[in-house]
Order: C-alpha cells, then structure tokens, then sequence
C-alpha cells in the first residue's frame, strides 16, 4: 500500500476514534467501547506500517498485520453488538407501537 494512502487511512481511523470516543463519553454508553478499540487497533496498525514496517512478531507476522486482525476481532464484536441493540430496539418499539 502506498504511504500516502496508508497517511489518508491513519487519518480517517483517527477521525472516526475521537468521533465514537467523544460520543461514547458524552452518551455515558458502554457500546462505544467497542467502537473505539477497534479504530485505536486499525489506527496503529496503519502508523506501524508507516512507522515500523519491517517489525515482525512470532512466525514472521509483521506488526500491522497482527493488529489489523486484532481489530477485524473488535469489528466483529461491534458488529454483533449493534445488531442486538437493533433487534432490541425493534422489539421496544413493537411493544410501544
């Protein structure tokens, strides 16, 4: 990937960090956790990559990559939380509805 667009994609995943962490802290809502730790682990996945792109962990796996698949785990759970909240707001709205 091309630095400049691996800069754009740092900037972008820190854009979208401090947007869910400034909503989560002024909503008081656990469910952007989720949201955060998976835009703090693409975030540093893509300054590794800029930063240190020769580092590499056990079994020759370079450091951006084991944190871009630490953060498709976080995605995952985010995922599977948003929709529960929206199965869980359906229900609400069918019983008050």
């Amino acid at each position: 990937m091309p630095p400049l667009l691996t800069s754009l994609l740092l900037l972008i995943f820190l854009i979208h960090l401090v947007a869910f962490a400034v909503l989560g802290l002024r909503r008081r809502q656990l469910y952007y956790l989720a949201l955060v730790v998976t835009f703090s682990l693409l975030s540093a996945a893509m300054a590794a990559r800029l930063a240190l792109p020769d580092t590499h962990l056990g079994d020759d796996v370079a450091l951006h990559e084991a944190l871009r698949m630490a953060a498709w785990a976080a995605a995952a759970v985010s995922i599977g939380w948003t929709l529960i909240r929206l199965r869980n707001r359906i229900a609400r709205k069918r019983r008050t509805g």
